[in-house]
């Protein structure tokens, strides 16, 4: 049962086609503004889109076996304060404190797969309400003081170089081979995309659903942690409200990647290509003298693209049409 359903795990015209619209994006703009196109700032465009990679990681397989994470933002947000809370801008103690933090990503993944997996939460209510909790846990634990500096060690991560090549682009590379080979060469990678796909069938298939959702929550966990730390280093400051653009910005990269909302099909090459595209978009709206506002309108639009032609329904519909042209007056008349 489980050989159909990894028929959908990879999706190559999707994840081809994001980037086409990366490539065409990038040209057109650089036609209207020529600087874009400069090597520097190529460089920071792609820093600029580590953190929504990295963040988008364990997004990218959540919504892949059919769920949504929306405590990303304030996962990040409590990773970051509580980074230069604990380490008080010395570089000696981010030996246990990285790895703490790391782990206090993958409890709260794992709370939300438990609650998801086991409990039969909703993953909008579930995910959305430990969001909440964070929240309210880091403004008692702040009180609203701000934390101390970021220690220099965890800004080389974000800011430094290894010769000409960034740090953060070296460690979002090997992220990305690990998470791509995970997909594709492991059965981990085939659990996903089956429970995905149909959680009934994957069950009786003998997938071990409710340990593959918890993990994918727990991966989650992780990379925003992860992305806090960073956007800490690059930020050289924490503070209360930084993790919130990554609400929609991980889950519209995973979409423009061309990963189903619905679950069952998609891959994190298509999420890079996502996250590039979303960082070409902040840059042309200083080009087109637009204010950021229309970025979270395109957001918007394109999850609901996105749910719409992922519908059954909807993919009805476009396999009658694509099967016979005429056919649109019959559709019409039902």
């Amino acid at each position: 049962m489980i050989r159909p359903l990894r028929a959908r795990r990879r999706t190559p015209g999707a994840t081809l086609l994001s980037y086409i619209g990366l490539i065409a994006l990038f040209a057109l703009i650089s036609v209207f503004s020529p600087g874009f196109a400069d090597p520097n700032h190529i460089t920071t465009l792609l820093i600029v889109a580590a953190f929504t990679g990295i963040a988008a990681i364990g997004q990218t397989w959540v919504i892949i076996g059919g769920g949504i994470d929306l405590s990303v933002p304030w996962t990040l947000n409590c990773a970051a304060v509580m980074l230069t809370a604990l380490a008080r801008g010395q570089d000696g103690m981010l030996v246990w404190i990285i790895p703490l933090i790391l782990l206090g990503g993958v409890l709260v993944g794992v709370v939300n797969g438990v609650g998801i997996a086991i409990l039969r939460v909703s993953p909008i209510v579930m995910t959305l309400s430990t969001n909440i909790v964070l929240q309210g846990l880091l403004f008692i634990a702040t009180k609203g003081f701000p934390p101390p500096p970021t220690p220099r060690a965890v800004v080389w991560l974000a800011t430094g170089r290894m010769g000409p090549i960034p740090v953060i682009l070296v460690l979002w590379a090997l992220l990305a081979v690990t998470v791509v080979l995970i997909e594709r060469r492991t059965s981990f990678g085939r659990y996903l995309y089956a429970v995905g796909t149909s959680p009934t069938v994957a069950t009786f298939s003998g997938v071990p659903t409710a340990r593959t959702t918890i993990a994918t929550y727990a991966v989650s966990g992780a990379g925003a942690a992860l992305a806090g730390i960073l956007l800490d280093g690059y930020a050289r400051q924490s503070y209360l409200g930084m993790g919130d653009p990554y609400l929609f910005t991980t889950i519209a990269a995973v979409a423009i990647g061309g990963a189903s909302i619905l679950g069952g099909s998609g891959s994190y090459l298509g999420t890079i290509a996502g996250a590039l595209i979303l960082t070409e978009l902040t840059g042309l709206l200083p080009i087109l003298k637009l204010e950021s506002g229309y970025l979270s309108v395109i957001y918007g639009v394109v999850i609901l693209l996105t749910v719409a032609l992922a519908a059954p329904t909807t993919q009805r519909l476009i396999a009658r049409l694509l099967a016979r042209p005429d056919a649109a007056s019959a559709i019409v008349s039902d």
